[in-house]
């Protein structure tokens, strides 16, 4: 009669339910933390194989639509017959943005992306048509060429064109920001849950110590030990990776957007000294003035005249770079050269001045002309800095992928064992409690 009691009463009953309530919260705290572990690891592969290449796409598209702006200008100058370099570098450039443009619209891109890549798609074509025009009239001694030119640069490039590859680059920005987020952040509810299974292990254990007047049962045991082991597993390796993540940002995309804005401006400034010698004074100094803007972006500029000081861009790239000693010993070759050019740039606009508008040519389109050389010493740095923080980017991703591998399968695996541990421990007890 007495083990008939034991075998049906509460006790081992309650045993059952509680094995069961172990297993499924073992179950669901393993696929919440294989589910969080997919959404991170699907989002760092999207900085690294969407966003971030994308970020670097429309960032050329920018640059190359820019740089051919600039190289036109300067092209004009040589009469319309330019050097085989300066011809090859604006071919090149248009070359880079036609071919960019189609590779972005192939892939699929839709909405306000669409929008914009179709602007630069209709604009392009009627820009390199009036940069044709503008050197046809100027190789015959037409005046009107730099009327062209500036209705090019101006109303089609500067006004159109470049606003839309700059909304493309935004938009990448955003982005690769969201992917960045969705890839280090924190994840709670699976650690919670992970966390709550170890409090009702650890009750059960109890438990069932009270009910048999056994210390320890050997499937509570393990199955504390794997979620344990997954709780570690999941916190160091979620950690890890997000540092590894957290330092692509820092060390790589952040100083690559600063860098990219330096060589934007860099661009900019050289189209409009090209473009102050093209127009010959009919802008009433507007380029010049644009110039000086750009490169007071560029360098910073004084507090004077109640007004603050502006920190330049090569300054804020040298901030944001911090120790990274091969990025900065390149901005500090840029920031020398922009100081070069600046003097290089008011001897041009001297002999400009004084009526020696050939040396004043010469200066900023032959291969040895002082500002041309300190503007290509400017570029040069930066594009070297740019593809060092990239490197560095495409590492520190790297890096973070790899510490998110098999913890997926891993946790998963440790939650199977811990619900099979529980399984067995329970089924033990409960056939040692009835057994007569």
């Amino acid at each position: 009669m007495r083990r008939l009691v034991r075998a049906g009463g509460t006790t081992p009953g309650l045993m059952l339910v509680t094995g069961v309530a172990l297993v499924l919260v073992s179950l669901l705290a393993g696929l919440f933390a294989v589910l969080a572990v997919d959404d991170r690891s699907d989002a760092a592969k999207s900085v690294a194989t969407g966003s971030e290449p994308l970020g670097v796409k429309t960032q050329e598209i920018y640059r190359a639509l820019a740089d051919a702006d600039a190289t036109a200008a300067a092209g004009l100058l040589e009469g319309g017959v330019e050097s085989a370099d300066v011809r090859n570098r604006y071919q090149q450039a248009i070359e880079t943005a036609s071919r960019t443009l189609v590779q972005a619209t192939a892939a699929g891109a839709t909405g306000t992306v669409a929008e914009q890549l179709a602007v630069i798609g209709v604009q392009l074509p009627e820009y390199a048509r009036l940069v044709e025009r503008a050197r046809a009239e100027t190789r015959q001694g037409n005046t009107v060429g730099a009327a062209y030119l500036r209705s090019a640069s101006k109303n089609v490039m500067r006004s159109k064109i470049l606003p839309a590859a700059e909304a493309l680059h935004t938009m990448a920005e955003k982005r690769l920001a969201a992917d960045h987020r969705d890839a280090t952040s924190t994840p709670w509810a699976p650690l919670t849950l992970l966390l709550v299974s170890l409090a009702a292990f650890g009750a059960a254990l109890w438990f069932f110590a009270a009910r048999t007047h056994r210390r320890l049962n050997i499937g509570l045991v393990v199955a504390v030990v794997a979620t344990v082991v997954s709780v570690v597993w999941l916190w160091t390796g979620t950690a890890s990776s997000r540092d590894d993540l957290d330092r692509s940002r820092s060390d790589g995309w952040g100083p690559v957007e600063t860098l990219a804005q330096a060589r934007f401006l860099t661009l900019q400034a050289h189209g409009d000294e090209s473009l102050t010698l093209v127009m010959r004074g009919s802008d009433n100094g507007q380029y010049e003035q644009d110039f000086w803007d750009a490169y007071g972006k560029l360098v910073g500029v004084p507090a004077e005249n109640g007004k603050p000081a502006t920190v330049g861009m090569l300054t804020q790239a040298e901030r944001v770079s911090g120790s990274d000693r091969a990025t900065l010993a390149k901005i500090k070759a840029a920031q020398v050269a922009a100081g070069e050019w600046k003097t290089a740039h008011s001897d041009v606009m001297n002999l400009y001045g004084n009526g020696d508008f050939k040396g004043a040519v010469d200066r900023v389109t032959k291969a040895e002309g002082a500002s041309r050389v300190a503007f290509n010493r400017i570029d040069e740095a930066l594009n070297a800095a740019v593809a060092e923080d990239q490197r560095d980017f495409v590492h520190s991703v790297a890096a973070g992928r790899d510490s998110l591998a098999g913890l997926d399968v891993g946790v998963g695996v440790l939650a199977l064992i811990a619900a099979a541990a529980t399984v067995d421990g329970v089924r033990r007890e409960v056939g040692r409690y009835n057994r007569p």
